[in-house]
């Protein structure tokens, strides 16, 4: 009789994942950067209270981060994804309708929780408690996947602007969402931590550089990301041309996490942690050097891409090596928290930054980011791991 094929299993449950994934980013995070320009057009409403708003959201979604990595250590990472999810779709869906910016900026901030809930971490910490050391391989293929939502979310927003509003963009994306539900695997129960090891949560100087080092970049990201389009937008033209050229982030993306999937292995993860911190200096000081010029643009974005895709994968691989087996949730938890709170204050940072200093103060604030965590990366790769795998 013939045995199961394990393999082809657990590459559907990765692929599945990957798929929930590429829809949950582009519904609930990167729609919301892809319409940032086109609200303020239709509304009038301030780029600083847009920014500041998702500054909010993110805040909640980083605060939320250790409840959720709990329940995925108490068994019941299936169920907050899908309920996350389900929350967040009902949140998009009655965005749609507002037209009052306040509320607009409640449902945004809620909507963090269900960021919480759906992206990346609770996802990382199912399959890595499920997969042990294989894990970090399903990390890289679900980010593979991930990568192009980008691809989908900014192109797709240009092209449905041209016939709808930005409340209307908002209801096609809930059904993507709603997509991404269908696309969740099945899982099976895995036993919680034991409650004796749940209690205790050291988070040791190896977790700790990690969350800061890398929350530094995803900082910079997110004010590249929030604020390049309105940086450039010198008319409607512009304003269309910059969003368009953030969809090159998801192919970039892609590209490097490709290129890690088959040389990432021929290297440690502190040496390649600290090249990527490197290679992320170079998209400010280009932008900075020519003033954003259309091609340093294209070559910012293309670079900025490639790092952040692997940076994706980076952060959970190395975390897994410096965390206890019994507090994977938690620790993969708390490390996104500080990341994400330093990623949360980037969009109204940047809008500060941007108002103050322009185009020249926002790629000097991004650079000097990048520089801090590159010095964090050094000090990372003197830091022996624990060796510690599911």
């Amino acid at each position: 009789m013939p045995q199961p094929d394990h393999s082809t299993d657990i590459t559907r449950y990765v692929r599945a994942h990957g798929v929930a994934q590429l829809l949950f980013w582009s519904g609930f995070y990167y729609l919301l950067p892809a319409l940032s320009a086109q609200i303020a057009e239709q509304t009038g409403w301030p780029i600083l209270h847009i920014s500041t708003t998702y500054t909010l959201a993110f805040i909640v979604w980083a605060l939320s981060a250790p409840f959720v990595g709990a329940l995925v250590d108490a068994g019941h990472g299936a169920r907050v994804m899908r309920g996350g999810a389900v929350g967040g779709i009902i949140l998009l869906i009655a965005l749609s309708f507002t037209t009052d910016r306040m509320i607009f900026s409640g449902l945004v901030i809620a909507l963090g929780v269900c960021m919480a809930a759906t992206l990346y971490e609770p996802c990382f910490a199912v399959m890595m408690r499920r997969l042990h050391s294989a894990g970090s391989h399903a990390v890289a293929g679900v980010t593979l996947i991930a990568g192009f939502a980008t691809l989908l979310t900014f192109p797709l927003v240009i092209g449905l602007s041209t016939v709808f509003d930005w409340q209307n963009i908002v209801l096609c994306f809930a059904a993507l969402a709603s997509l991404g539900i269908m696309a969740l695997p099945y899982e099976a129960p895995i036993a919680p931590v034991a409650p004796r090891e749940a209690k205790k949560l050291p988070m040791e100087r190896g977790p700790v550089l990690i969350a800061v080092s890398f929350g530094l970049v995803m900082m910079g990201h997110a004010i590249l990301l929030f604020l390049l389009p309105v940086a450039l937008a010198r008319s409607q033209s512009d304003a269309q041309a910059a969003t368009l050229a953030l969809a090159i982030l998801g192919p970039a993306q892609i590209a490097g996490r490709t290129a890690w999937k088959y040389y990432g292995a021929a290297f440690s993860l502190q040496n390649c942690a600290v090249v990527m911190f490197i290679c992320l200096c170079l998209p400010a000081t280009l932008l900075l050097a020519t003033g954003g010029a259309p091609w340093a643009v294209y070559a910012a974005l293309i670079v900025q891409g490639a790092c952040y895709g692997v940076h994706t994968i980076l952060r959970p691989s190395l975390a897994q090596r410096y965390l206890s087996p019994a507090h994977m949730g938690r620790g993969l938890g708390a490390i996104a928290m500080i990341g994400l709170l330093m990623m949360a204050f980037g969009p109204a940072v940047g809008g500060l930054v941007w108002t103050a200093g322009g185009l020249s103060g926002l790629m000097a604030a991004v650079l000097g980011l990048n520089i801090v965590a590159l010095i964090l990366g050094v000090l990372l790769r003197a830091t022996p791991p624990k060796e510690a795998t599911l």
